[in-house]
């Protein structure tokens, strides 16, 4: 266990405590310290703590109490604290979720996520190589057009790509390709 779960558990004992002793300071005070009150008030509550310690009706007031309490509290956490709703996001189809760990299958979100949306062909291709899955980031290339095959950014990809699966004569023309396009750009 964790510092913060020993924490939270004293701090819940104490508060648990405090409202324990808070109610049996109003219950013995109303019981013992009604007679000194003057006039018609403490008429009043004599009339009240007799009526509330009269069997059945006591145990039914301390049950009124009680759930007051805990609705009270919970209100005022739920207000420090917010709502108890998440949005879980889930992988789904079964190829997917095969391959990954049990703790990576699902995520738990208190604000409601982004919009998904499908990055350009470019970004996939970043995206491979910086996690080195080759073989996707010659997917993400070869679907795109010769036109964008021919821009300096994915030209220096390309070349990253020859360069990492050993293709040292592609590596080579691709260099030169590159530097034509960025004398090109200038």
């Amino acid at each position: 266990m964790t510092e913060t779960n020993d924490d939270n558990r004293v701090r819940q004992i104490a508060v648990g405590a405090g409202i324990l002793g808070i109610l049996t300071l109003l219950v013995c005070g109303g019981l013992l310290g009604w007679g000194y009150l003057p006039g018609f008030l403490g008429q009043w509550v004599g009339t009240m703590v007799g009526v509330v310690t009269t069997p059945f009706i006591m145990e039914a007031t301390f049950v009124i109490l009680g759930l007051m309490i805990v609705v009270g509290i919970n209100h005022w956490r739920r207000k420090r604290e917010g709502d108890d709703f998440v949005y879980l996001e889930q992988v789904e189809g079964a190829e997917e979720a095969g391959v990954l760990p049990e703790h990576a299958k699902f995520a738990v979100y208190r604000e409601p996520p982004l919009p998904g949306e499908t990055p350009t062909l470019l970004a996939q291709v970043e995206g491979a190589m910086a996690i080195g899955d080759h073989e996707a980031a010659g997917e993400a290339l070869s679907a795109m057009s010769e036109r964008e095959l021919k821009q300096p950014e994915v030209l220096f990809l390309r070349l990253e790509l020859a360069r990492a699966t050993g293709r040292d004569e592609l590596a080579g023309r691709l260099e030169e390709e590159l530097r034509i396009a960025r004398c090109e750009a200038r």
